[in-house]
């Protein structure tokens, strides 16, 4: 089973054609699909967390691996969300409560990031967040599909309010871990995001320290 931040690895030789196009005619060239990943995840964590200002449209499309292998290119920035400071804060929260697969502190978090649900039953939230935010381990899933899944959640803690910025935030975590995941790489967000969840949170205690 593959976790973060220590991934499952494989290289992935390329083909004669594309090998000549990206990245030269060496026989000997390989690509290291996991850590292409894992950087697209930190840069994303970084821009999130610390800047408070991300591309929430990470789709393969807009984004381009450079004749390097090494070197990502991002690329359409038509859907660039801004966090508020008091938001981001409790994002980081969040996250660090993902990382500790802690599920009343998940709730919590949740709760305090706007999402609102019918019953607030800590077992289902746990799990729902884990996935869309997260990752979609067996513990998580439990051999349901995603629509399965879907509806499982659905049934059990109706959704009532899903804010803008905390859905844009998961289909940004989403979307990368999908993407690793058709490349045999299995991510966990939060596991990468945990250190700009902890900077930015001592940035921001900091500066309501110094406004009192």
């Amino acid at each position: 089973k593959a976790r973060s931040p220590t991934v499952t690895r494989w290289k992935l030789r390329l083909w004669s054609w594309w090998r000549w196009i990206r990245f030269g005619s060496g026989a000997g060239e390989f690509l290291d699909l996991a850590e292409v990943m894992e950087t697209l995840l930190r840069v994303h964590g970084e821009q999130v967390l610390k800047h408070g200002v991300f591309n929430a449209d990470p789709h393969p499309g807009n984004i381009l691996l450079l004749k390097d292998g090494k070197t990502l290119g991002l690329i359409d920035f038509g859907q660039v969300m801004e966090l508020e400071p008091e938001f981001r804060r409790k994002l980081a929260n969040l996250y660090i409560a993902l990382a500790n697969r802690d599920p009343a502190a998940v709730t919590k978090w949740e709760r305090e990031c706007g999402m609102e649900t019918t019953y607030q039953k800590q077992d289902v939230r746990f799990r729902v967040c884990s996935f869309w935010m997260d990752r979609d381990t067996e513990d998580i899933l439990q051999d349901l599909n995603l629509p399965d899944f879907m509806a499982w959640a659905e049934s059990q803690d109706p959704v009532l309010h899903y804010p803008e910025d905390l859905y844009l935030v998961s289909r940004c975590s989403f979307m990368i871990r999908s993407l690793a995941l058709a490349f045999g790489v299995q991510l966990s967000t939060a596991q990468y995001w945990r250190p700009y969840a902890e900077d930015a949170l001592r940035e921001l205690e900091g500066k309501k320290s110094n406004r009192r």
